[in-house]
């Protein structure tokens, strides 16, 4: 006995799937988009709404380009991690010390030191490398021991990556360069006055003017008695001056003399000590079972000072030999003198 197969072709009411020539299935395709658009069109009845226009200009604290002749591209096309803190945004924030404005770019800690040991002035670490003799003003390497302040900053730009290409032998993870404000053809008469907390006193000053056709001077001082937030005994005091003259404006040859002096009379902050503290450890069972101190605590002596004059003086001289070519020249003359007494406690 034998069995045979059969076979036989399902009708299109019996299967889910319709057989369809190409030139069939092309046309159908074809016609979606006008059956699509003849549903969507609108009618007679559908309102039109007027044309609206927005116009306006960029506003915020992003600056574009840098002020370094080093960097002579937009930022967008230079192949640098490159962040600029304005002037407009260090006034927004109230932000005094170089410190203070570098709490706007992420990478950089502060060398706080244990037991009074830090470094005296700016102690800056980039991504984990001290940047502390990578600071630049102006382009020339600043090596002051000081607690820099902006009053007579235009802005600050900071660099990270290995800088070798732009300053030389520097840092693995950067560094800083500080623009100064210079003179302008137009008329300047800036002021601030800062009263706050912790017994923050505080004026600064900028003046400007132009004199003759391509001339122009400026003038920025500061003063300042204030405390620390958070901190007793703890004293940021001082006065500076910083004038300037620049002759050539707007002509292909320009000469810029500008100096700077400062002086503070501090009390330097030691910190506290980590007793009490979560991790804290000391052989001797005693100290190390100690109730935890107060952070508004002094633990220093009232011998305890900063005295610190520091004085700039620099001649600029550019002149443009064609359009995108100019020779340029940064001479400067500075010196720091710091006396400094400073008070560690340990256990």
């Amino acid at each position: 006995m034998s069995t045979h197969i059969r076979s036989r072709r399902l009708t299109p009411t019996r299967s889910p799937f319709v057989a369809t020539s190409a030139p069939a299935l092309g046309a159908a395709l074809l016609s979606l988009p006008l059956a699509l658009h003849a549903q969507t069109a609108p009618t007679q009845d559908t309102p039109t709404l007027p044309t609206v226009s927005v116009t306006g200009a960029a506003e915020g604290y992003k600056a574009d380009t840098s002020a370094s002749p080093k960097l002579t591209q937009p930022l967008l096309d230079t192949p640098k991690s490159v962040q600029i803190i304005t002037k407009d945004l260090m006034q927004a924030q109230g932000a005094t010390t170089l410190t203070e404005a570098l709490r706007n770019t992420p990478g950089i800690t502060l060398q706080l030191g244990e037991n009074g040991s830090t470094s005296a002035g700016d102690t800056f670490q980039m991504r984990g490398f001290s940047t502390q003799t990578s600071t630049f003003v102006d382009g020339i390497r600043d090596l002051g021991a000081i607690t820099r302040d902006v009053f007579n900053l235009d802005q600050v730009e900071v660099v990270k990556g290995p800088s070798g290409a732009d300053i030389g032998r520097g840092a693995a993870g950067g560094y800083i360069n500080l623009i100064s404000k210079l003179p302008e053809r137009g008329e300047r008469n800036d002021a601030t006055l800062t009263v706050g907390t912790a017994d923050t006193k505080r004026a600064t000053a900028d003046i400007g003017r132009g004199f003759g056709e391509t001339s122009a001077w400026r003038l920025n001082v500061m003063t300042q008695d204030s405390g620390v937030a958070g901190r007793d005994e703890v004293k940021n005091k001082g006065w500076a001056i910083a004038p300037s003259v620049a002759f050539g404006l707007n002509t292909p040859t320009r000469l810029y003399l500008y100096s700077q002096h400062v002086h503070q009379d501090n009390v330097p902050d030691g910190g506290i000590p980590t007793i009490g503290m979560k991790g804290f450890y000391n052989a001797n069972s005693a100290l190390d079972a100690g109730a935890k101190v107060d952070t508004h605590n002094f633990y220093g002596s009232k011998n305890d000072h900063e005295k610190v004059d520091a004085d700039m003086f620099t001649v600029k001289l550019e002149h443009d030999l064609a359009p995108g070519t100019t020779v340029r020249n940064v001479t400067r003359y500075g010196q720091t003198h710091m006396d400094r007494v400073l008070t560690g406690v340990n256990g």
